[in-house]
């Protein structure tokens, strides 16, 4: 019996029972890697994520997810991230598909992990169990910075742990282990594209492990170089249709038309290349290459006249790229030493430098230039008009070049730390570790506001007859270079070169980290040991940061960064026990930490978990957890990130409005709660299969967040006088800015059920170590409930964001000697476009389909299994993104895919 529940556990553990799966199975994770040869092992090499007691004989009560190195390398990814955004529970909400347009964010084309679509600043992202240094102001961890070579495993704890880990783990952990005793030379090279000939990706590592000084030390050197050329413009797509949801233009109350309609080639019908007059008797005045007057095509315009479809223009957001281009290099150094048969100290040193360029939204004036009747550049025709119509000046639209980010984030980090047994029962884990990490934000090509108004301001000198800018005039000295953008093709580069230009932006994050755990056994119970961890931590973050002085001054369309300086502190002490009550059937783990911020005060978290076996093929689990976010460096200094922001005006009939948002931080926010429950059971009815279901959910009270721009604009307008305050107007009382800060007043509640299913099936009479392996993981989404004093909104089922309803991921393998062939399906469920819609009322379609990716892969050892060729084969059937009726393209590429079919082929070699 108990060689049985051994099996089991080990089975749970996703130990060697199930090496060569698809993953680790789905009970608890254990994280075990051999000691160099020759050396003493009387420290526990095994240890389980999410817990600094458990060890692979027991039963997490806290859900794991556990993927092997060669799952990874099954897939072929060019960046890890790329396989672990396919997960059910993961959000693609940052990577180089996602958020191109937010320029001013800083992040653009960062792969930022986000478990539960919580936000990746409630995603603890960890290294061999240790916290990483962010990439980001907000802490979160770019993950191209890993080694991908160096990774043998990685596992997502589901749940709340932060009495383990610390603040940041309310959504779970993403924790990245190491092959730190590697020994012998490996690397990888690996090419791929797409069938539609872009994202052309190439890279390659290099690894080498060696034993020294007979076997009591160990070096370990990793290298890797990975591009990507990223998808151009997203119009480039044949299935690009630019779909957007506008007013429907027949819509009248009681007609029975719906309110609002999806379209193609959504617009904003007052910008265009070469201008556009926007308002007045000259309306739809637009101008010919030679400057000349023509008629402006809007294309169908909606009910308020703010939006259209089709016309002159494919789409207002159609030259943001699909996917960023991308470069990284990866270098890592480990050294280890037995001092004695009892002590090993270590120091482990990075460095990563990734850039990824993109082109964003166009340089875009809805309207907002001004054009005058004695403009030199303005054409006789045109001049006239205006005489005609009484006129002397006239708003004016234009579309001038695309924006295109360039961010560069270089990250260097140490360690220096020991492991130690003291006695039988008794170890020491402790280290320190410092990390940097610099990010220069670039926009190139974009407009300098102040001079473009300026520049297009012409005027004919009347001392010299030259044309110069009407403001050089007053100012001889102003440096003003006049520019003519009338139709677009006389533009001089002397004048291109003065309105355009590279807002910069450098800030540096760095962190540091002071950590000692003791590990024992100070007693024996009946049912086995009493196992208890207890350590104490420090942290100390900081950031520094500086901005172009135009960007200071709020000059540029995009890119206004200003510097944020600032640091915090926590200190930390935490406690872990796990007590056996049953010998191999009943256990609970339990932990506590307090947490001192400089800040934000005292805050306490802890875990009440249970594990109970009562058939040697079932385990029933549970766990309840109080979980934190502190507040970042982000939510506490920013010193006021502007974001250009479309919102609609109240006080002018709900016309739609491009304006400046501006972002503060707030030093009187206090950590966010979470009250983390999840209850599940782990069966294994016979060999080979094990199963895990689980119940989630995850209650954040005292959430921070910042209100959204339209709520806190409708407060103002229904008479919030305090709300008003955040509004800026005009002198015509429109809407022309926001001022915003987080604070804590939300709550947020995800509640779902995870399903991970493994099977292994040994072949029998087709030959040895040929086996059947195939895994399903699914999720699915009850509950995604944001609320704040004004609203409050359930997200789950919406598949314009994260939070579809059904997500799932099935695998199948088959191996038979040195070959190997595989399968992937990733399942994203039907959905809708807004929950409060009725369709045929609100919306003419408001249902989302679902659809599925198919993937193959496959691999050939050959040469003594010292060399394996493989490929990869991504959306094998070339299917188009799911149409969204959305005003961002029509896709969402948080939940589908939109690069097409992709095709990778490598070779990896080990001696």
């Amino acid at each position: 019996m108990a060689d049985k529940k051994r099996s089991k556990r080990a089975l749970a553990s996703g130990s060697v029972l199930l090496v060569g799966s698809l993953c680790a199975a789905p009970g608890i994770a254990a994280e075990t890697e051999a000691a160099p040869a020759d050396k003493p092992t009387t420290l526990d090499a095994v240890s389980v994520t999410g817990s600094r007691v458990m060890s692979a004989g027991f039963e997490s009560p806290t859900p794991v997810t556990s993927i092997s190195q060669e799952q990874i390398q099954a897939e072929a990814p060019n960046s890890i991230v790329d396989y672990i955004n396919t997960l059910p529970a993961m959000a693609n909400t940052r990577s180089p598909t996602q958020g191109n347009n937010a320029i001013s964010s800083g992040a653009t084309g960062m792969s930022l992990l986000d478990l539960r679509g919580l936000g990746s600043e409630r995603t603890l992202v960890l290294v061999d169990g240790r916290r990483y240094v962010g990439s980001t102001l907000t802490g979160s961890v770019d993950a191209n910075a890993l080694p991908t070579g160096l990774i043998r495993g990685v596992d997502i704890v589901t749940g709340g742990v932060s009495s383990v880990y610390g603040s940041d783990a309310v959504a779970g952990v993403v924790n990245f282990m190491l092959d730190k005793y590697y020994t012998g030379t490996k690397g990888y090279v690996q090419a791929g594209r797409s069938r539609y000939g872009d994202d052309e990706q190439t890279s390659a590592g290099l690894t080498f492990g060696q034993g020294f000084a007979d076997g009591r030390g160990h070096v370990l050197l990793n290298a890797e170089h990975a591009t990507s050329d990223g998808v151009g413009a997203v119009r480039n797509r044949p299935w690009f249709r630019g779909w957007g949801t506008m007013v429907n233009p027949l819509w009248e109350a009681g007609n029975g038309q719906p309110n609002r309609i999806i379209v193609p080639y959504l617009n904003r019908p007052n910008e265009a290349v070469g201008g556009l007059i926007t308002s007045g008797p000259l309306k739809w005045m637009a101008f010919s290459p030679d400057g000349s007057p023509r008629t402006f095509d809007p294309g169908q315009l909606d009910r308020t006249g703010s939006g259209s479809s089709g016309g002159e223009l494919d789409g207002h957001f159609a030259s943001v790229s699909l996917k960023g281009a991308s470069e990284r290099k990866n270098v890592f150094a480990r050294s280890s030493f037995w001092v004695n048969d009892n002590v090993e100290v270590f120091a482990e040193a990075s460095h990563t430098n990734s850039v990824v360029r993109t082109n964003s939204s166009y340089n875009y004036y809805g309207g907002t230039l001004t054009i005058q009747r004695d403009n030199a550049y303005l054409h006789p025709a045109v001049a006239q008009a205006m005489d005609n119509a009484g006129v002397t000046s006239a708003s004016y639209g234009l579309l001038l070049g695309d924006a295109q980010p360039r961010v560069e984030t270089t990250t260097d980090r140490a360690v220096v730390g020991l492991s130690a047994q003291l006695g039988q029962t008794w170890a020491l884990d402790a280290y320190y570790q410092y990390g940097r990490s610099k990010l220069h934000t670039q926009v190139r090509n974009t407009t300098n506001t102040t001079r473009l108004r300026l520049a297009i301001d012409a005027v004919v000198d009347p001392a010299t007859g030259n044309i110069v800018c009407r403001s050089t005039l007053a100012n001889p000295g102003n440096g003003c270079v006049p520019l003519n953008t009338f139709g677009g093709a006389n533009m001089s580069s002397q004048g291109l070169a003065y309105v355009l230009g590279t807002p910069e932006f450098r800030q540096t994050m760095k962190q540091e980290v002071l950590s000692a755990t003791l590990r024992g056994e100070p007693m024996e119970l009946p049912a086995g040991p009493l196992v208890t961890a207890f350590g104490v931590e420090a942290r100390r973050e900081s950031v520094s940061g500086q901005a172009d002085a135009a960007g200071l001054a709020r000059e540029w369309l995009f890119g206004n960064f200003l510097p944020t300086r600032g640091e915090n502190e926590v200190r930390e002490v935490f406690g872990e026990a796990l007590v056996p009550l049953i010998e191999d059937e009943l256990s609970i783990n339990a932990a506590a930490r307090v947490a001192d911020y400089e800040y934000s005060g005292t805050a306490t978290t802890w875990k009440l978990g249970v594990s109970w076996s009562p058939l040697d093929s079932l385990t029933v689990r549970a766990a309840r957890s109080r979980d934190i976010r502190a507040p970042n460096l982000a939510d506490l200094y920013q010193a006021g990130v502007t974001q250009r922001q479309s919102v609609t005006d109240p006080w002018f009939g709900n016309t739609l409005r491009n304006i400046e948002r501006v972002m503060t931080g707030n030093l009187n926010l206090k950590p966010e709660e979470a009250d983390t429950t999840s209850i599940g059971i782990v069966f294994s009815p016979w060999d080979n299969f094990q199963g895990a279901v689980d119940y989630y959910q995850i209650d954040i009270k005292d959430a921070i967040t910042s209100l959204t721009n339209q709520q806190v604009i409708q407060r103002c307008y229904d008479g919030d006088t305090e709300i008003c305050r955040l509004v800026q107007r005009d002198a015509t009382g429109a809407v022309a800015g926001l001022t915003m800060s987080p604070v804590n007043v939300a709550k947020r509640v995800i509640r779902g059920v995870d399903t991970d299913l493994v099977y292994n099936h040994p072949l029998q009479g087709w030959g040895d170590d040929t086996a059947l392996e195939m895994r399903l993981i699914a999720t699915r989404l009850l509950r995604s409930t944001s609320q704040n004093p004004f609203a409050r909104y359930d997200y789950a089922g919406e598949n314009t964001g994260s939070s579809v309803k059904w997500r799932a991921l099935a695998n199948a393998s088959l191996r038979s000697g040195p070959a190997r062939i595989g399968a992937s399906v990733r399942f994203v469920g039907s959905g809708v476009l807004d929950n409060t819609w009725v369709e045929g009322v609100d919306i003419d379609d408001n249902h989302v389909p679902s659809t599925w990716y198919l993937g193959l892969n496959g691999s050939y050892a050959f040469g003594g299994d010292r060399f394996e060729a493989y490929f990869d084969v991504d959306n094998v059937l070339d299917k188009a993104p799911v149409r969204i009726g959305s005003n961002n393209n029509g896709i969402n590429g948080v939940l589908y895919d939109l690069v097409g079919r992709h095709y990778s082929v490598g070779l990896r070699f080990n001696f």
